[in-house]
């Protein structure tokens, strides 16, 4: 008797392993099935799978064209006037080694939604005629009417003088081509 309570449970154990087994398989299908084949939308709206074009709610297309229906003049052009300001440090004076937050706001901006490069130029002046102290790079998205941009922080300076900041901010397409350039500049005394 005890033979076959022994072969019964083996073969209830071996009937559920192979019901988890298919399970598994079941589920790894869906999921490969779910992954691969039914993301066929490409970027353009265009659904692979019929060749027909995938259509958008209409508050997704309002939410798009919101920003640039605001900004525009009544010609129908983009209103755009870009306008840079550092904007940190906020104090005129600091001490030498200080740590400080560098920053600045780019405004006006109704027409790029893309990449910027900032070059920062420090350049001192130690009573003897103004060189180029240090020179700081960076890079970021410009997107929006206005952002601060460019900020890092430093505790570089360690001469003392009269520091001058320029910051040339430089807009780049998706191919690196040069949109605008503008430049803007800050003094500060550091003691």
């Amino acid at each position: 008797m005890e033979d076959s309570d022994l072969k019964n449970n083996k073969t209830s154990k071996r009937s559920i392993t192979i019901i988890i087994i298919i399970l598994l398989l079941i589920s790894l299908v869906a999921g490969i099935y779910l992954i691969f084949f039914n993301k066929n939308i490409n970027n353009t709206g265009r659904d692979l799978r019929t060749d027909g074009v995938v259509e958008e709610s209409d508050s997704e297309i309002d939410s798009e064209n919101s920003f640039t229906q605001a900004n525009q003049d009544e010609d129908g052009d983009i209103e755009h006037n870009l306008k840079l300001t550092i904007i940190s440090p906020e104090e005129e004076y600091f001490q030498k080694g200080q740590a400080r937050m560098y920053n600045a706001l780019v405004e006006g901006n109704g027409k790029y939604a893309t990449t910027i490069k900032c070059m920062w130029k420090f350049y001192i002046d130690e009573n003897n005629g103004e060189y180029l102290y240090q020179e700081q790079e960076g890079s970021g998205i410009l997107a929006g009417e206005s952002k601060e941009v460019c900020g890092f922080t430093s505790t570089f300076i360690e001469k003392r003088g009269k520091l001058r900041v320029e910051l040339t901010m430089t807009v780049y397409d998706a191919t690196n081509e040069n949109l605008e350039t503008i430049v803007a500049d800050r003094e500060y005394v550091v003691n």
